[in-house]
């Protein structure tokens, strides 16, 4: 009597405790279903079917994505993903391993497995993802995409903290992409950008996920639901909610342990067991003199800039001579990705030479981006306001002062020079140890003095919004004498 059932797959691999049936694309662990990618499957297939050999990175990234170019960032997530789900390395499991400057083997003893498997019926390997899709290439920002996909599973929550227009959600989503496959119940990305009321926060995660709960107790439903999962949450634009986006966030943590948080926002949460990544300018040459054009789209700013003139003049080429006009450009748009890919869409109308000169006025804020962007990206000017608005009154004071400030000064000169009758010299101290957390407020660090500065947007902003002629006098003189004004 035959005794396998009708519905056994053909070809069912045994390794330790797992089988795995190629037909049916399921990996079981002690006859256990086990959540997995379905790129990391693929991988694993290719693994199993060349056990006991080294295949090279290229060999894998080809069969995995035969139609696809990709990043090797991608192979060592869905690698990373793939070990976790076979607990590779723990209570001595060893199954692949990472030969350098070679590949990827499969060590562990592989059988053909003859016995009837009970296959659960319909399994669904992936959850799926409320990623919205990204429209254009991301240039300059691979290195933090790569930390940041290595570190948030076992840092937990990691904020991504930049001033406007530097790109934190372009990169959030590339690094959402990327740990798709590895949170078992997938990933969530939620743009609070829109959202007026504070109150409304852990509502709107609620909504974004899909969930059917009652409005009251908001924060507990979230995480009674999150509490077993093992999940992506990506909370973006926190910084006008942030006291409640920091309550929920906190609450979420304690109560959800397989959760990972990546929130953008303009300043940290500041809640426990956060990890504030930075997000700075775009690279740029520091001498560009003799640098060819070739060499120079190896700097992320000037690659970007190229990038986004071509794809609105079909003609545009970089040549030799272009390069330190450009990079004059950058400079005075601070590297900003957001800044660069705004002016870059004028150079059809005003040339490289022409695009320099305007950028030295009121253009700078003024020109326009994307005509379907958000409100708050289609002009720096627009970006700024966003952060403006954030401000305390003694806070946009203080700022306003900083921008008759031309080159760095330290906090002792800057309290000193600004200290009024309005703004006395603790709330000067207060108000620059906010503007440095809330991104608009530059440091220069150096082996014993600090200095403070604003970038040259945010300073041409700062500029139109001072009012006292006579502080911007009182000032402007003693700027002067202390070398700080020019």
């Amino acid at each position: 009597m035959n005794t396998k059932s009708s519905n056994q797959p053909k070809e069912v691999l045994q390794f330790g405790s797992f089988c795995y049936c190629a037909q049916r694309r399921l990996l079981l662990d002690a006859g256990k279903p086990v959540p997995i990618g379905s790129k990391a499957l693929d991988i694993l297939h290719f693994l199993l079917d060349n056990a006991g050999t080294v295949m090279s990175k290229e060999a894998i990234i080809a069969h995995t994505w035969p139609t696809t170019v990709v990043e090797e960032t991608n192979l060592r997530v869905h690698i990373n993903a793939l070990r976790r789900a076979l607990c590779d390395g723990k209570d001595g499991r060893r199954y692949i391993v990472n030969i350098p400057q070679r590949g990827y083997s499969f060590v562990a003893d592989v059988q053909p497995f003859e016995a009837v498997i009970a296959w659960p019926p319909n399994i669904s390997q992936t959850a799926g993802a409320l990623i919205p899709a990204r429209l254009s290439q991301l240039i300059g920002r691979d290195a933090v995409v790569d930390k940041l996909v290595r570190q948030l599973p076992s840092r937990r929550l990691i904020t991504l903290v930049a001033a406007g227009g530097m790109g934190k959600t372009a990169v959030a989503l590339r690094v959402t992409e990327l740990l798709t496959e590895f949170y078992a119940d997938g990933v969530a990305f939620i743009d609070l950008s829109e959202l007026a009321d504070p109150t409304l926060v852990s509502a709107t995660v609620i909504d974004s996920l899909g969930l059917s709960v009652p409005a009251q107790e908001d924060i507990t439903n979230l995480c009674n639901y999150l509490q077993p999962r093992r999940m992506l949450l990506v909370l973006d634009n926190c910084e006008h909610l942030i006291e409640a986006c920091s309550v929920m966030v906190d609450a979420l943590l304690k109560a959800a342990p397989n959760l990972s948080i990546l929130a953008t926002s303009r300043e940290p949460l500041l809640v426990e067991g956060e990890n504030v990544q930075r997000l700075t300018p775009l690279a740029l040459p520091k001498d560009p003199t003799g640098l060819s054009a070739v060499d120079a789209l190896h700097h992320s700013a000037l690659q970007l800039f190229v990038y986004r003139a071509a794809s609105h003049k079909e003609s545009f080429h970089l040549r030799d001579q272009d390069v330190p006009p450009l990079v004059d450009i950058c400079r005075l748009l601070d590297a900003s990705p957001l800044a660069i890919e705004m002016a870059a869409a004028r150079v059809e109308t005003f040339g490289l030479d022409g695009l320099s000169v305007q950028l030295q006025g009121a253009f700078l804020l003024s020109m326009q981006g994307q005509r379907t962007a958000k409100a708050r990206q289609q002009s720096l000017r627009a970006s700024l306001d966003w952060s403006y608005a954030l401000l305390t009154p003694i806070e946009q004071k203080v700022l306003q002062c900083f921008a008759l400030f031309k080159v760095a000064v330290t906090l002792d000169q800057a309290i000193r020079l600004i200290t009024c009758k309005t703004l006395e010299s603790a709330c000067i101290f207060d108000a620059v140890v906010q503007l440095v957390a809330k991104s608009l407020l530059l440091t220069d660090i150096g082996d014993k003095v600090v200095g403070y500065r604003l970038s040259n947007c945010t300073r041409s902003y700062a500029l139109e919004k001072l009012a006292d002629k006579n502080e911007i006098r009182t000032i402007r003189n003693g700027c002067i004498e202390n070398k700080a004004y020019a």
